[in-house]
């Protein structure tokens, strides 16, 4: 609990911010139908957005994670790069599992063309692995890391709008349900909290190991 409240004292403006927006969609699903949250949600659709929406949801695609990671490799951050890397692969696998546990639908699944004609083909798919929003759960995760890593907060909302974004490209590309976007926050953001949390111990005893061996061969 101690670190939780270190963690959020650290960076309190992006966590009130967070759990706002989190506690605000909770509001929407709870006062809407998820159908109905759909329609109100995507009530502008223009050639442009459309061509923006296809590309800035990439930043929700394992690969851009990988990119990420490989990159801080590069730049000798390789602390940072093993929690990117870790908390993308299990935001990854616990949304992988919910999909094929729930079955949920995709709004194409259940909306017909005739009902909402901004379905974009070849890019919406319809099916049933709606819940949870895996491109949403990898973009937090990455987020909330960056967020945590980072000693200059002027870029903890820059990362959390860039997020928030991402997540709401999944609702306008009419792959997702505002429940499956919010769900895919949480598991990206709790994803993120524990790989921070455990990785940094791992390292904290680790250097407490070496520095006993160097002691006692002293």
């Amino acid at each position: 609990m101690k670190g939780f409240i270190r963690i959020y004292k650290a960076d309190p403006v992006f966590w009130t911010v967070l759990t706002s927006v989190l506690l605000l969609s909770g509001a929407c699903l709870a006062a809407y139908s998820g159908k109905a949250l759909f329609f109100r949600l995507n009530t502008i659709h223009t050639l442009y957005l459309d061509t923006f929406f296809q590309n800035y949801t990439l930043l929700g695609d394992g690969v851009f994670s990988i990119a990420v990671f490989l990159l801080l490799l590069l730049a000798e951050r390789t602390a940072l790069a093993m929690q990117v890397i870790t908390a993308y692969l299990l935001s990854g696998i616990i949304a992988q599992l919910l999909k094929r546990w729930i079955h949920a639908p995709r709004p194409h699944a259940i909306i017909s063309s005739v009902e909402y004609p901004y379905f974009i083909d070849g890019v919406t798919h319809a099916g049933y692995t709606s819940f949870p929003s895996g491109h949403t759960s990898s973009v937090f995760a990455l987020a909330v890391l960056l967020v945590l890593n980072t000693n200059d907060k002027r870029f903890s909302l820059i990362y959390l709008i860039t997020a928030i974004i991402t997540g709401y490209s999944r609702i306008y590309l009419g792959q997702h349900f505002l429940a499956d976007v919010v769900a895919g926050a949480l598991i990206g953001v709790l994803s993120a909290m524990l790989v921070y949390w455990y990785l940094r111990q791992v390292k904290i005893e680790w250097v407490a190991v070496n520095k006993e061996g160097n002691m006692q061969l002293q």
